[in-house]
């Protein structure tokens, strides 16, 4: 269950139009997780929540860093709740401009869609009509003993790779064809066969992230919104393989000719 937590700094800016909130402490143990919430019946005020592990708890100190988006709506000063000496404070939150190297670290963690449509919409975050969105699953690829347990070593473990673009066309049709259109250009099929396989996998899809985003801001440019590449894995269970169905039927019985 979640509660009010404890921060020892607590910072606010603006990036592209959007509040950061900003915050650091440590926690007691391994395990713990870290968020701030918006207050909805209080406008522009936040609580920093945390909530325990679930499992075991190893005694281990951990210093933390949380940062949290949120939409701007201009204000300069914003209040964050949280706990001072085990009781709830409002801390009230100057918002100052974000700085520079702020700006490049929060950069690096955006994908360069992201980055390229932010600066062409500014404020607006409405989908226009014409906006669609592509799915599709790019391939799996199985792991040997990476699904393993101490009774069941060969068992594998199946990643499947995924593949979702947001684009300002008009149909869906456009962005799969603007996807096979990057693959047949630059190294977009390369890197993918190259994560599709057990030695490939380990490294990640960022460099084919990487690529087939590129291909398509030079295929669609401003109309590129996004490009998510996302993966989903489970271990696979032993089968055990049924006989063919012709040879678990009786065989005919078979009269000699008179």
């Amino acid at each position: 269950m979640s509660k009010l937590g404890h921060l020892d700094r607590i910072d606010a800016f603006e990036f592209a139009h959007y509040l950061c909130l900003s915050g650091t402490g440590t926690n007691p143990a391994l395990g713990w997780t870290n968020w701030f919430s918006a207050i909805d019946p209080i406008p522009n005020t936040w609580e920093f929540l945390q909530e325990p592990p679930a499992g075991p708890v190893l005694p281990v100190a951990m210093p933390f860093q949380i940062t949290g988006a949120f939409a701007s709506n201009g204000v300069k000063e914003v209040v964050v709740r949280h706990l001072v000496k085990n009781k709830p404070v409002d801390v009230r939150v100057p918002v100052r401009p974000i700085s520079r190297l702020e700006e490049e670290a929060i950069a690096s963690l955006m994908p360069a869609s992201a980055r390229s449509y932010l600066r062409h919409k500014g404020t607006d975050r409405t989908q226009p009509r014409e906006g669609a969105s592509f799915a599709m699953q790019l391939g799996s690829v199985d792991i040997p003993f990476a699904g393993c347990t101490w009774n069941d070593p060969p068992r594998a473990r199946r990643h499947e790779l995924h593949l979702a673009v947001d684009a300002l066309m008009t149909s869906t049709a456009d962005i799969e064809r603007a996807v096979l259109d990057s693959f047949n250009r630059g190294m977009v099929a390369a890197h993918l066969e190259t994560v599709l396989t057990p030695t490939g996998w380990p490294y990640g899809p960022q460099a084919f992230h990487d690529a087939i985003e590129a291909g398509l801001q030079a295929i669609l440019g401003k109309r590129l919104v996004s490009v998510r590449v996302t993966t989903t894995s489970h271990c696979l269970e032993a089968e055990q393989r049924l006989a063919p169905v012709h040879y678990l039927r009786s065989m005919p019985s078979i009269q000699a000719p008179v």
